[in-house]
């Protein structure tokens, strides 16, 4: 199984110190690391890709922080992701959307990095849900309430 593990503009070292600890001959893991301290050895590393997509679609499984705009990617694609909480961080503002995904159903969530191996090994059987993206339709409104020309 190809599995692409992306944290998107953040540095998340114990999400790839976890990943390493994982040793399944069966899962190929290519990590997506930005400006983190922490090299994974388990598989292949960028830091860095303007061609995102690619990876996302030569990938099986999509670990991914929960990053709005990665995760609502990764779910119009119809990708199988694993949102992971980033616990590196010290602000909690992406536990609304881990909140979100997972009462939806959309995807497994992982708010702790001990549960990462067996959520890999349930995305087989795992079932999310369908997204379906809203289209936005506010520009004009928005621009007129701030007196901007649209």
């Amino acid at each position: 199984m190809n599995i692409f593990v992306t944290v998107g503009h953040t540095r998340f070292d114990s999400l790839f110190k976890k990943i390493d600890q994982i040793n399944r001959d069966e899962w190929h893991f290519i990590s997506q690391t930005y400006d983190g301290n922490y090299t994974p050895k388990n598989g292949e590393h960028i830091t860095y890709t303007n061609d995102i997509f690619s990876y996302y679609n030569n990938a099986d499984v999509v670990i991914t922080h929960a990053g709005a705009g990665t995760v609502y990617n990764l779910l119009e694609i119809g990708k199988t992701i694993i949102v992971v909480a980033n616990t590196d961080r010290i602000d909690t503002h992406q536990e609304d959307l881990i909140r979100y995904v997972e009462d939806e159903k959309l995807a497994q969530v992982c708010r702790n990095l001990d549960d990462l191996e067996s959520l890999i090994s349930n995305t087989m059987t795992f079932k999310a849900a369908t997204y379906h993206s809203e289209p936005f339709s506010c520009a004009a409104e928005i621009s007129r309430t701030l007196d901007l020309s649209y």
